[in-house]
């Protein structure tokens, strides 16, 4: 029976949704990801729910969400509030773009690094 109950949580722990939503013309959209996870070695599982509210201007694009966790060995929603994550990226070329992130844990009152960066997709 152990054995049934773990194979239960595992195929439910590591599935994975996202879902996608633009808010009309209005150039906001609403993404939320679920992500359901259990490592065998340590025999922790781990469920979070990640809300991202994004706004596009002209080719710069906003972002503003907050990594929410559900469940870690037990239920954990509610129990401390959550970090912040900002960030800001803008199109350069087809691949390439330039981006700027920082986040602010609300439990701490504190604000995290402030990174900048680039990246390339080819």
């Amino acid at each position: 029976m152990k054995n049934i109950t773990l194979a239960a949580i595992i195929a439910a722990a590591t599935t994975t949704s996202a879902a996608a939503m633009d808010l009309g013309a209005t150039g906001l959209s609403l993404n939320t990801e679920a992500v359901g996870e259990y490592n065998i070695d340590t025999e922790n599982m781990l469920m979070t729910v990640e809300p991202t509210l994004g706004y596009t201007l002209a080719t710069i694009d906003l972002s503003v969400g907050a990594l929410i966790p559900v469940y870690d060995d037990d239920i954990v929603i509610g129990d401390n509030l959550p970090t912040l994550d900002f960030g800001v990226s803008k199109d350069v070329m087809d691949g390439w773009k330039v981006y700027g992130e920082v986040s602010y844990d609300l439990e701490a009152e504190d604000r995290g690094d402030i990174v900048i960066g680039t990246s390339f997709n080819f």
